[in-house]
Formats: C-alpha cells, sequence, structure tokens
C-alpha cells in the first residue's frame, strides 16, 4: 500500500509538472503570437522599428493591465546575442580602415554625454523634486541595468530609477525613427532587398549559432560592457574579416528579433502602477527630451565637421539601447558597426564615470 501511495504521490507530482510546464509555454507562446502580430500591423505603416514599436505597444498595455508578459531570460539573452552577431557581420576590412577618423565622433560623444547628465541631474533636481542620488542615476544616458543595481547599492529610489530609465528607451524608440526624417530623406530598405531566409546556407547557419552560442557562454564570465552583444559581434566580426564567411543576417530573422526587443522593453513595465508610471512619465519626457536635443545638435554639429553622415551620428549619439539603435540603422541602411561601437563606448563610458559623477554631484548637493 505505502508503494502503491507513493508512486501515485510521484504521478500526481510528475502531472501537476507536466501542466505547468505546458502552461507556461501557452503563455509565452502566447505573448510571442500577439507581440508578433501588433508588430507586423505596424510595420505595414513604413516606419523604421515598425515590428519592435508594434510588440513594444501592446507588451507594455499588457504589463500595465497586470498580465505575465516576460519571457524566460535565456530565450531573451539568445536575442541579444543575435543583436552581437548582426553587427559583427557588418564589419569589413574599409571599415577598420576609417577607424582611425571615428575619434573626433567619439570625442564629442563622451562631450555630449557628460552635457546631458549634468543638465538632466539639475533639471530633475530642480524640477522635477527628485533627490540628489535618484537624479543622478536617472540622468545618466545608459545602463539601465547597471543604474538599478547601482541605486539599490546607493540607497536611491530604486524603483524611480528603474520606470524613468525604462520610459527613456521606450520613448527614444517611438521618437527617433520618426524625428530623423527631419533631418535627411530616406526610405526604409524593402524586405525585399534584404538577405533572404532562403539564401543563408547550411554552412551559414553553423556560423551564426556558434556566434550565438559563444556569445551566451560569455554572460556571467566575460568583464565587458553587454558581454551577450559584445562578444558575439567581436566573434562575428572576427570570422567575416578573416574571410572564413560572408553570411548576413536575414530580413526575416531581423523582424523577429525585433520583435522579442519590443516585448523585453515592455516588459520592463510589468508590476509598475500606473500612478507611478504617470508620476515618473513627465520627468522621464524631459530626461529624453533633453538627450535627444543634445544628441541631435551635437550630431548634426559633427557631421558637418567631418561631412559624414548626419543620420548614423544621430543614431550614434541617440540615447536609446545598443540593440534598439543597431536595429534602426539596419532598418534605414545606415553603417551598423559604426552605430554599434558608438554605443558600445556610450554604455562603457556610463559604467565607468556613473560611480564617480553620483559622488561628486551628490556631494555636491548635500553641502548646499
Amino acid at each position: 500500500m505505502g508503494l502503491r501511495r507513493y508512486g501515485r504521490r510521484v504521478a500526481q507530482q510528475e502531472a501537476i509538472g507536466l501542466i505547468s510546464s505546458f502552461a507556461k509555454f501557452s503563455q509565452h507562446a502566447a505573448i510571442i503570437v500577439t507581440a508578433t502580430v501588433a508588430g507586423w500591423l505596424v510595420s505595414l505603416t513604413g516606419i523604421p522599428l515598425g515590428w519592435m514599436i508594434g510588440s513594444m505597444l501592446v507588451t507594455i498595455a499588457g504589463s500595465l493591465k497586470q498580465f505575465p508578459v516576460k519571457l524566460p531570460g535565456p530565450m531573451l539573452d539568445m536575442v541579444r546575442a543575435t543583436v552581437g552577431v548582426m553587427l559583427g557581420a557588418s564589419f569589413t576590412h574599409e571599415l577598420l580602415s576609417s577607424f582611425s577618423a571615428w575619434w573626433v565622433s567619439l570625442a564629442f560623444l563622451l562631450l555630449a554625454l557628460g552635457i546631458m547628465y549634468v543638465l538632466g541631474f539639475f533639471l530633475l533636481r530642480r524640477i522635477s523634486r527628485f533627490d540628489a542620488l535618484t537624479a543622478s542615476l536617472c540622468a545618466m544616458p545608459g545602463g539601465i541595468a547597471e543604474m538599478v543595481l547601482l541605486s539599490e547599492q546607493k540607497g536611491a529610489d530604486q524603483a524611480r530609477v528603474a520606470i524613468v530609465h525604462a520610459l527613456r528607451i521606450a520613448l527614444a524608440i517611438l521618437l527617433i525613427p520618426l524625428l530623423i526624417n527631419l533631418i535627411a530623406d530616406f526610405e526604409v530598405i524593402p524586405p525585399e532587398a534584404q538577405t533572404q531566409l532562403a539564401s543563408i546556407t547550411f554552412t551559414d547557419w553553423i556560423w551564426i549559432f556558434g556566434c550565438i552560442v559563444v556569445g551566451m557562454l560569455a554572460r556571467g564570465r566575460v568583464k565587458l560592457p553587454a558581454p551577450i552583444v559584445v562578444v558575439p559581434m567581436i566573434f562575428s566580426a572576427a570570422v567575416h574579416l578573416l574571410g572564413w564567411t560572408e553570411f548576413e543576417i536575414p530580413v526575416s530573422v531581423t523582424a523577429l528579433v525585433q520583435v522579442f526587443i519590443g516585448i523585453n522593453v515592455g516588459a520592463r513595465f510589468s508590476g509598475v502602477p500606473i500612478k507611478a508610471l504617470i508620476a515618473a512619465l513627465g520627468a522621464a519626457a524631459m530626461v529624453v527630451a533633453l538627450q535627444i536635443s543634445v544628441a541631435f545638435s551635437g550630431a548634426l554639429a559633427v557631421a558637418n565637421a567631418l561631412e559624414t553622415d548626419p543620420v548614423a551620428l544621430v543614431l550614434a549619439y541617440s540615447p536609446g539601447g545598443l540593440a534598439e539603435m543597431s536595429i534602426i540603422a539596419v532598418s534605414v541602411g545606415r553603417d551598423v558597426a559604426f552605430v554599434g561601437v558608438h554605443h558600445i563606448f556610450r554604455v562603457l563610458a556610463a559604467l565607468v564615470l556613473a560611480p564617480f559623477l553620483v559622488a561628486a554631484l551628490s556631494n555636491r548637493e548635500i553641502k548646499h
């Protein structure tokens, strides 16, 4: 009797486990299908990043309605690694030869970041009445995960920092594709003019998945900013520059990556009370308006001085995320590697300078 009872209990537990796994699978599948449909509908308008914008908006709506919209971490890691592979595939020998000319735009980017940070800090202190530590971390134009972690370590308002940075990225995704129309005429590259799934060989897929696996293994092991993106980018760039492969990421995969990034951005609002979101919206809009203004004016000035592409520089200087701005660059046919390298530099600068700037500005405020 005891063995039978034990056997029934084990069977029940296994059945419960299977039901739970199926429920989670169904939930994740529903999120992905809904976000994909929303992305497809927005993409029909022809605006850059339509797949991501539609996916993000429907996921934000689900988050605010308290629906479970978060996807498993490994799934999102694979998507981020794919972005790195895409960036690396755009590296060429001609691009490497132009690296020496990038120091001017990188130097101005550092200056722009400093202006964004200082002005954002004082606006958040004087107008939004944020405390010094929270204002310091909210004003930093980059590194959302790192800024949230730093807010916990320093005793800042962690929820407010997370909400403002999530809104920063969401608003940048919505506004930047529209605003770049004001500075240059361009057309979104139609899907039929991009790499098609059928053109990717079996060998290409091996290289693509190999680069992705390298990136996923680097997470938690490599001390670099955004290693899940940077490591596969380096590996992908290396195999392309060595002439071992010439693969490009197909347009259908790029669209799917946009959908998953949109889900990831929208899921950051999970559990956020609508009142807290509305309360932080004004501060976030102010910070984004400031950062985009500085990014556009700085990029246009540098583009004029260097006689280079203003759209690529605007995307390189904009306060959106590395993956998001790189995908926009793909959509509008700009130099993805140029944009990606500048955003890696931005994230690295934010991570290095944030602790010192937070301490300096916060101490100054406390003394006054």
